[in-house]
């Protein structure tokens, strides 16, 4: 279980780096991907999975340049899945010191309530005086210091497609609707209130209203209204260059990234449990599928690929591989 916990821990961190430097983190710069990153979920993630000190810290930096394309309303909604929200209040109490992140104040409107605070990094000793803001939270660290080397989500990328739409319709509703229709071709209200964690009225009152531009499609399939995009119309955003074997190149793949962090968190879980430590392989094997059955069924069947009949270890061993697989 530690062999595996360590390098689980390591892919998760690899994947957290490259998502974080394709948005503008200080770091290594990346391959260019044909998929579209979600910056809330990625945050709420980050509370969770991504306490390494360097990281953590490049992502209050970067949240310093560019908090403001970061949509609050979105990121408390998916808060309800999974992430830390008394990590993510002490870094929007950090945030909310600047006049120009005023509006991180939303996520301090309760009183936090701690009995004591936890290392924040774990196995990280703490140099200096403990930050205030995060010790109310109930978070042990030392003074953040930021580095300001972030910079804005470059627009010409695929995975930004999600910030330049926001860049150029506002922090609304709407940038998610057209990324998500330029991806997926269509879509119905309810499906997309789903997927892109927004309230089922928010999203058809946005669709009505892009409907009523001549630029958003819809019919109706039975009880159904469904929308969608005629791609060409909006291929002006397309800023990129071809992918290999493509003549021209495509609008970016939306993934569920939020079900994709639910997941890791699950797993996450299952590995640090001490109880586990010397539990036999069998026992092991059932308390993980346990952990996999509280997912998402969709993303079980699109995304685990676990040959039927494993049990015991080769079962455990068939799921973390699948997880390598994924991070990869």
């Amino acid at each position: 279980m530690n062999a595996s916990r360590e390098q689980f821990q390591e892919h998760v961190l690899g994947l957290l780096w490259r998502q974080w430097s394709a948005l503008g983190v200080a770091g290594q710069s990346q391959p260019v991907d044909r998929w579209m990153l979600d910056p809330e979920a990625l945050l709420l993630a980050t509370t969770s999975l991504g306490r390494d000190p360097r990281l953590f810290d490049e992502v209050l930096d970067w949240l310093n340049t560019n908090g403001q394309f970061i949509n609050l309303q979105r990121l408390q909604n998916l808060g309800q899945r999974f992430g830390d929200l008394t990590v993510l209040r002490a870094m929007a109490a950090h945030l909310a010191c600047r006049s120009v992140h005023a509006k991180w104040k939303t996520l301090l409107r309760e009183k936090p309530t701690v009995a004591g605070a936890q290392p924040l990094f774990p196995g990280v000793p703490v140099f200096g005086l403990p930050d205030e803001l995060f010790a109310r939270h109930g978070w042990q660290r030392g003074p953040v210091t930021l580095r300001q080397l972030s910079q804005p989500a470059d627009p010409h990328r695929p995975t930004n497609f999600l910030m330049k739409l926001r860049a150029l319709f506002g922090m609304q509703a709407r940038a998610e609707v057209i990324a998500y229709l330029l991806a997926e071709e269509s879509g119905h209200p309810g499906e997309m209130a789903v997927r892109l964690a927004y309230f089922p009225r928010t999203l058809q009152t946005t669709l009505n209203d892009l409907a009523r531009s001549g630029h958003l499609e819809s019919r109706r399939e039975g009880q159904e209204k469904r929308f969608w995009l005629r791609r060409d119309d909006w291929r002006f955003l397309l800023t990129w260059a071809a992918a290999s074997g493509e003549s021209a190149p495509e609008f970016p793949r939306w993934v569920d990234w939020s079900s994709v962090y639910v997941a890791l968190e699950s797993v996450a879980r299952f590995l640090n449990r001490p109880d586990l430590e010397r539990a036999s392989p069998a026992v092991q094997a059932i308390e993980l599928r346990a952990c996999l059955e509280t997912l998402d069924p969709a993303f079980l069947r699109e995304r685990i690929h676990v040959p039927p009949g494993a049990t015991g270890a080769a079962y455990v061993a068939a799921v973390l591989a699948e997880l390598d697989r994924l991070l990869k």
